[in-house]
């Protein structure tokens, strides 16, 4: 069941989908490399944690920090929301650090990371959760410690999160899905590119896109494969598939390392004109195969808003106060890019990559 939000979760939306902050990003597709090695060898290490001001609840002294875990390192995603954070949090007079596991499948890893994090009592959290299950342990012992924690993209099973903000997974994945049957005429064989099958993300993705499927009685969809968004795992799973089911048509895939996978499998077979391509995320490694007709259509969230009113209602907490319970579970909506609208600047807000942080 998709979540709602009340009146006042409604004016969130409002302005999360109609706001533009473009203002805050500037981006060259040459330099998103140069972006990506920065996140990636710049973050620093779960010991440097404190570096905008360490917390010592003891003698009263309150961190400045706020801590953003995403489900991995590796993915450019995440860097959107993590500038939607770092610039609500220069605004309030906070610090972010950004730390995480190097791939998604690594959810033991990022429930250590966050037992690791609660320890070192930081301002808040925001983390996006690589498991729904694996997670509600580290997220509700950080809660009853004290410290604060926002649920962003991917939540967990439990209601001891402050908040949670999300995507609608399930309304984007749907509306990929009636996309892709339009795409390939109602009929043929479809493969499916999931995330994976504990993160509540990967979850919601995979319901929707089925249900789409469903009213096409003239598609099959082979067995999701679970690729934990990796684009070597998509690759090779696309290519066993394409070897076994020569009259695929269509590729639906829930994340960019996905999508990036697909296009590696159908160009290697010369099948890039053939197979239609449907995905989530306009990531720099995304875009390319977009431009070159190999994608058809992109389900864009807005992650940078993830970030900015995550960090919002931490401050709100920290100070004392509370949030509205209509106001938390919010889902912002996709917006559907294709070749039609893709040079609109209500697209190109999504796909200019953060040039600092």
């Amino acid at each position: 069941m998709r979540l709602t939000t009340g009146q006042s979760g409604k004016r969130i939306l409002k302005d999360l989908c109609n706001s533009d902050y473009s203002t805050h990003l500037r981006h060259t597709r040459r330099g998103a490399l140069v972006v990506l090695f920065v996140a990636f060898f710049g973050a620093g290490t779960a010991g440097a944690l404190l570096a905008g001001g360490k917390s010592d609840p003891a003698n009263g002294v309150e961190s400045k920090t706020i801590v953003f875990i995403p489900k991995s390192t590796d993915v450019t995603y995440w860097l959107f929301l993590r500038k939607g954070a770092a610039d609500k949090a220069q605004e309030l007079g906070y610090t972010v650090q950004y730390q995480g596991v190097s791939r998604e499948s690594d959810v033991a890893g990022e429930a250590n990371l966050v037992y690791n994090l609660i320890s070192s009592h930081p301002a808040g959290i925001l983390c996006a959760a690589t498991d729904a299950q694996a997670l509600v342990a580290p997220v509700e012992d950080g809660i009853k410690a004290g410290v604060p924690i926002i649920m962003v993209d991917s939540g967990v099973n439990s209601d001891a999160p402050y908040a949670s903000i999300t995507t609608d997974n399930y309304n984007g994945s749907y509306q990929l899905g009636k996309k892709l049957a339009e795409l390939i005429g109602g009929k043929g064989k479809v493969i499916n590119l999931g995330i994976t099958a504990g993160s509540q993300t990967g979850r919601e993705r995979d319901d929707g896109f089925l249900a789409a499927m469903k009213e096409s009685s003239g598609i099959t969809v082979l067995p999701t494969q679970w690729t934990s968004a990796e684009a070597a795992t998509a690759l090779n799973d696309t290519t066993d598939l394409l070897n076994s089911n020569p009259d695929v048509n269509g590729i639906y895939s829930a994340a960019a390392p996905m999508a990036v996978g697909a296009a590696q499998a159908l160009k290697a077979r010369g099948l890039e004109k053939k197979v239609k391509v449907v995905t989530f995320d306009p990531s720099p490694e995304v875009i390319p195969s977009f431009e070159d007709g190999t994608i058809q259509a992109i389900a864009a969230q807005n992650s940078y808003q993830m970030g900015y009113q995550g960090v919002t209602m931490l401050d709100t907490i920290i100070k004392g106060g509370k949030i509205p319970a209509d106001e938390k579970k919010i889902q912002i909506p996709v917006v559907i890019i294709t070749p039609d609208n893709y040079k609109s600047p209500d697209v190109q807000k999504f796909i200019k990559m953060p040039s600092s942080f």
